[in-house]
Formats: C-alpha cells, structure tokens, sequence
C-alpha cells in the first residue's frame, strides 16, 4: 500500500468510527498494523462522566502517539474490572487505563488492598468534586436547600430516605456514609453501576437524592430539574458560583477530592513510560482540550508517574 492509499484508508475508517461514535467521531480509527493501536480502557459504561472524559483525550492522545487510540468500556466492580485486564496485561503491551479513586476505593470496600505494583501510573489526568443534589419533586425534598436541611429530613424518615451515587465504593457514597456518621443519622445507599443509570432513577423521582461528580449531573442542575445544596471541594467552583460547600456548612473535616491517573501494565519499560507521560503532558496543556475538560466539569491535571504513585498510594493510606 503506497502513501496515498494509506492516507485515503485512513481517511475512510476515521469517516465509519464518525458514524458509529458520535461523541468524539475523529478519535475512533481502526489499526493500520501491528504497533498502531493503544487500547484505552474505562471501567464505567458508554454514556458516563468517565466515558465522556475518555473521548475527550482519545483523539488528541492518538495525535501525540502518532498511533491510533481506541476507548473500551469495560463497566463493573466499581471499574476494578478494567484494572485487572491492565493488571494480568504484559509490561510490552498497549493497554492503559483511567484508574479513578472509585476504583480504588472499590477495591478497599470489597475488603480487598489493591496492589498497586500491578500496575504503573503514569500521570494524574485530572481532579473532580462530588455534588450533592436533590430533586425537589419528590416528597419531602420540596424545601431542602442545604445539608441541615437534608440531615432535618433524614432524621425525621428515620432511615428511610434513599440516596445514590455512581456506584458503591466511589467518593460520593463514603462522602454520604461519612456525612451520616458525623450528623448520627442513616440513609439507605441505592447502587447502580454508574453516574448515568443513577442520574435516570433521580430525575424520574425514584430516589431523591445524589452525590456525584457534575459531568452528569451539572446540566441538570442548570435546568432546574435537580437542586444542587453542597459542593465537596476546598473552595466554591466556577461553575456553580452560588452552591456553599460542604465545609461552609460546619463540616470542615469532611473533604475527599477524586482523581483520575492514567495507568499502565505493571513494570513498564522507562521509556515508554517516559513517552506516554510526555504525550499526556502535551494534551492536558491544549487549551482546547482543557478548556473542553472545563465543561465537563473537572479540573485538568497532569503529573510525573512519581507523582501520580504518590496520589495513589496516599488515598489508598487515607481511606
């Protein structure tokens, strides 16, 4: 096959994975010869905050390769399903994964250590805060506003208040877990395998309150249809300038930030692991790319893979 028939086949398949994808349609091609793929994993479903921010970088990580990238979901376990692939992956293989805290925390809830000398981060990818929302819709939200307010409702149900998150383990089900503890009241924990599926079940009324990152939920809010009261996050964030955070509200101890890193197989060769983390530096700063990021409600964040190890093996320490 000479230049010009590579390029047009090329040309050609990115045209087929517009049409089959049509949430990032240049970032899917199909592999040109061996060594071209980079197989991207996501634990969480199509459709999903971690989805989304996948298809974000899928095309302009495959830029900064100079190979082709294509984004797998692998949903389940609290996304730990992906990380075993990577985990039982070769050191020579083309396999990474978005290791978010959920998957960690998955891992711990499930009364398992994640080993983290199975796998090798690579860089921190970004940081997210967890909102708590309601839908006013539902009986008995109709005046909650703040997270007095909601304790006030909890307490008066007496155990019979449901909330959900994006899955059992994520940050938003201990932050909840953690907020009852401090104010002595329950809520039962409602389950599903990701922020989308949850998000469905608040918005029809079937649960009345949720605690999870804004990708999903930020257009709701915006609409109306969901009622944000608390931001977890050190400070007030930009997008919702009016919505107090936790801390604000007398719960100054209660902070839990999530991130996702970038991993790979275990023992790595150095200099891949220096080109990949190299590559993800030059995307995480394209301003198009962030900015993109920015609307989807995270904070773009690149790191060295020391660094990222660093995060890991602390919040697995912390929690």
């Amino acid at each position: 096959m000479n230049t010009k028939q590579a390029t047009r086949r090329r040309l050609m398949l990115t045209a087929a994975g517009a049409m089959a994808l049509p949430l990032i349609p240049q970032g899917l091609v199909l592999a040109q010869g061996k060594g071209d793929t980079v197989r991207l994993l996501v634990g969480y479903p199509p459709g999903g905050a971690t989805d989304a921010l996948a298809r974000v970088l899928q095309a302009p990580l495959a830029e900064a390769l100079g190979k082709t990238v294509i984004v797998e979901n692998k949903p389940g376990a609290s996304g730990t399903i992906a990380i075993r692939q990577i985990e039982s992956s070769a050191p020579d293989e083309e396999v990474y994964g978005v290791y978010l805290t959920l998957s960690l925390l998955g891992s711990v809830l499930n009364g398992e250590v994640p080993d983290l000398s199975q796998i090798t981060p690579i860089s921190q990818l970004y940081e997210q805060y967890t909102v708590t929302a309601v839908n006013p819709a539902v009986a008995g939200l109709e005046n909650v506003h703040t997270i007095k307010d909601l304790i006030d409702v909890a307490k008066a149900k007496d155990g019979q208040l449901s909330y959900t998150s994006s899955s059992v383990g994520s940050t938003g089900h201990l932050t909840m877990e953690w907020l009852c503890n401090l104010a002595d009241v329950r809520m039962q924990h409602i389950a599903y395998k990701g922020g989308a599926p949850a998000m469905i079940d608040v918005l029809g009324g079937h649960v009345g309150v949720i605690v999870t990152d804004t990708t999903i939920i930020g257009p709701h809010i915006k609409s109306g249809k969901v009622r944000a009261i608390a931001i977890n996050y050190p400070s007030r964030v930009d997008v919702f300038p009016d919505v107090p955070t936790i801390t604000e509200q007398g719960f100054k101890d209660l902070s839990a930030i999530p991130w996702a890193t970038l991993v790979g197989p275990p023992s790595m060769d150095k200099d891949r692991l220096s080109s990949m983390a190299a590559a993800v530096q030059k995307v995480l700063s394209d301003s198009k790319v962030t900015e993109r990021m920015r609307e989807l409600t995270v904070f773009p964040k690149h790191s060295t893979p020391d660094v990222a190890r660093q995060l890991m093996e602390g919040d697995l320490q912390l929690w």
